[in-house]
């Protein structure tokens, strides 16, 4: 122990007076008054003895009185225990991480972490002067706040809000600070985003205070994703949507109810069990009425973390496919099929006058029953395929066309004519489980009549078989390539060779041939956070094309550049609201984009104070980690290790007890 003000201490001096005021008292005579002679004795006794414990009882009670008011004044103190170089404490930084997982309530209080943190920041501003220059930092603001006072800085901790930005530790840890100060950092520190391996990087001229804050629990339930059992929407025809649900807690939820709202219209209501620590899927059947693209969400109940209770996306009716067929053959059964389902757009070139400028634009191209295939078309074809188109080979009648082996190389698929394939053999019945007949079968019958077919055209190791003969070799099959897909057709589309053409699997199996060529150009939801967004747009004559990203009353203009009749643009750092925002232009609507929060911040599982400490090296002196409590232990740890430990107050607080006993004594005994 040591003292402020050791001069003081001389004033101890001052213990003799109640001394000698108490031996002064012993030398005077008492008088004792009596009425009885028989108790003469007893009383004497009785009151001397009496007398003298009271007597010395003051005494002590005033020497203490003395000894401890002269200690206030010399101010005694234990030194600091922390054996660092001095820091400037007239500089200190409150870094409070508000991010949306601080909605997670606190194991203690009925409070949400992010009101705990900011009242224990509060507290810790009492440690310093009100001299001290404070700077309060948040996800959104960090290294851009401005210093002001305690006062000032326990307001701006009152007005502090949830933000969506996520928990930033690089910026906390930055080793680019050159101010010596304190930083106090408050958070749940999540295991998704806290990264350990930033605590051997901290700058060693800044003295770091993590204080972790105990969450009661990381129950979460929230949707993972959603995706379309088929990219194709159409309006007025059921379509299924797929719900990804994760429930991130360590207990199971019974009956979860969930809710698939779309244009503000709740479509359907589930109860869903959810195991722990696993992603739960369900199918949600769902009609989208009228034109125009719809929004919708994926609705949960759960609490107390409600940020993520709500999965929007944008539902986007599809744009009519375009189909191109190259036959010699004006007749083909294709042109009649396509054409009578406005969803298609067809053209037919011949082999020998093709538009090669037009096939690019479409979503697939037929090669049906063409005998010689020139080669610009060959190699028109390849990188067609390579930059993701779809192309369904279909063999003519012939066997000799050596052209189709030319073609068939550069797609790099092992097929090629069969001369002796002129006997008919019947096809097996198809897979219901597989994807490409989903909603095909109303009723499916194992026992169904299968058409019959030559093989013109054999193959082997393909990407998927869709449809097979008897005897299990392939009749139509699936070869991705690229980013595009080839399917090749066992059999010519001549019903004296492939009785298919005349089968009531025809038309299903060749629309849905078409329909798996389509793309969604855009996807069903994005993430806030950076992210480049491309989009097709059509090309603007004259004016100012500038895309902007509009919600409500607020605009955003983000990055953004044209290529080859696409919109590339980056997500704004400053959108942080979930929701459905349309993309403008020219102040006319051209598109809607649903942007969700990143999952990371909905699992809640945090680091506790022991695996902080462990990612602390010895070596580093300048962090320190706090366990679980309340801010006056935190506050007397750090004023033990930087301060020391101030004693006059308890001094005081002796020095007035002594003198409430010394009048206690003279008053009641």
């Amino acid at each position: 122990m040591a003292f402020l003000y050791p001069s003081f201490l001389w004033a101890l001096a001052a213990i003799s007076i109640p001394i000698v005021l108490h031996l002064i008292q012993l030398r005077r005579a008492k008088r004792v008054e009596f009425s009885n002679v028989k108790f003469i004795q007893v009383s004497k006794d009785l009151t001397a003895s009496q007398r003298n414990l009271k007597e010395l009882l003051i005494l002590a009670s005033r020497i203490l009185f003395i000894t401890f008011l002269v200690l206030a004044f010399a101010q005694p103190f234990l030194p600091a225990s922390e054996a660092v170089r001095p820091i400037d404490s007239s500089q200190v930084t409150i870094a409070l991480d508000n991010s949306l997982s601080m909605q997670n309530l606190h194991a203690d209080d009925d409070l949400t972490l992010l009101t705990v943190a900011a009242d224990q920041a509060k507290r810790v501003l009492d440690i310093f002067p009100s001299t001290t220059a404070i700077s309060i930092n948040t996800n959104s603001n960090y290294n851009r706040s401005a210093t002001i006072g305690t006062a000032d800085a326990a307001n701006t901790l009152d007005q502090i809000s949830h933000s969506t930005r996520p928990f930033v530790s690089q910026q906390v840890m930055s080793t680019n600070q050159v101010a010596a100060e304190h930083v106090f950092l408050f958070s749940d520190f999540q295991k998704s985003y806290f990264e350990p391996s930033m605590l051997s990087k901290v700058d060693s001229n800044r003295v770091y205070h993590l204080v972790p804050l105990k969450a009661v629990g990381t129950s979460n339930v929230f949707v993972d994703s959603v995706y379309l059992a088929d990219e194709f929407v159409r309006p007025n025809t059921e379509g299924t949507l797929y719900v990804r649900l994760y429930n991130a807690g360590d207990k199971a939820i019974p009956g979860c109810p969930v809710k698939l709202i779309i244009d503000n219209m709740q479509i359907a209501a589930l109860s869903i069990d959810l195991p722990a620590k696993q992603v739960t899927e369900t199918a949600i059947n769902f009609t989208i009425r009228g034109e125009g693209s719809k929004q919708a969400w994926v609705e949960v109940e759960d609490y107390p973390v409600e940020f993520d209770n709500l999965y929007y996306f944008v539902l986007q009716p599809s744009s009519r496919l375009s189909i191109t067929e190259i036959s010699g053959n004006e007749s083909s059964p294709l042109q009649r099929l396509y054409r009578n389902e406005p969803l298609f757009q067809t053209q037919r070139f011949s082999p020998n006058n093709i538009d090669y400028a037009r096939l690019n634009t479409s979503d697939i191209i037929v090669l049906q029953g063409v005998e010689e295939i020139p080669a610009a078309l060959v190699s028109t074809l390849d990188a067609y395929v390579k930059s993701g188109g779809t192309l369904a080979v279909i063999p003519p009648s012939t066997e000799r066309s050596t052209s189709y082996a030319a073609l068939l190389q550069t797609l790099a698929i092992p097929a090629n004519l069969n001369a002796s394939g002129n006997t008919k053999t019947s096809l097996a019945i198809p897979d219901r489980d597989n994807p490409f007949f989903k909603t095909i079968f109303a009723d499916y019958d194992p026992k169904m009549q299968m058409p019959a077919s030559v093989r013109k055209l054999v193959w082997s190791r393909s990407s998927e078989d869709i449809l097979k003969y008897r005897g299990g070799a392939p009749y139509l099959s699936r070869f991705d390539r690229g980013q595009g897909k080839v399917y090749l057709l066992a059999a010519p589309l001549q019903p004296d060779q492939n009785e298919l053409v005349n089968h009531a699997l025809f038309v299903p199996v060749m629309y849905r041939l078409a329909i798996s060529s389509y793309k969604q150009e855009q996807q069903l939801a994005y993430r806030l956070q950076n992210m480049s967004i491309t989009v097709p747009v059509k090309k603007q004559a004259g004016g100012e094309n500038i895309y902007k990203l509009v919600k409500d009353s607020t605009v955003f203009i983000p990055e953004q550049q044209i290529r080859g009749g696409r919109l590339v643009f980056n997500v704004p750092p400053d959108l942080e609201e979930a929701g459905f925002y349309q993309l403008q232009l020219q102040g006319e609507t051209v598109g809607s984009f649903a942007f969700n929060f990143d999952k990371q911040e909905s699992l809640l599982e945090q680091y506790s104070p022991a695996e902080l400490r462990s990612f602390v090296s010895k070596d580093q002196q300048h962090v320190h980690v706090y366990d679980y409590s309340d801010t006056f232990t935190v506050k007397d740890e750090f004023e033990k290790r930087f301060f020391g430990v101030t004693l006059w107050k308890y001094c005081l607080i002796l020095c007035l007890i002594f003198l409430m006993a010394e009048i206690a004594l003279i008053r009641f005994l």
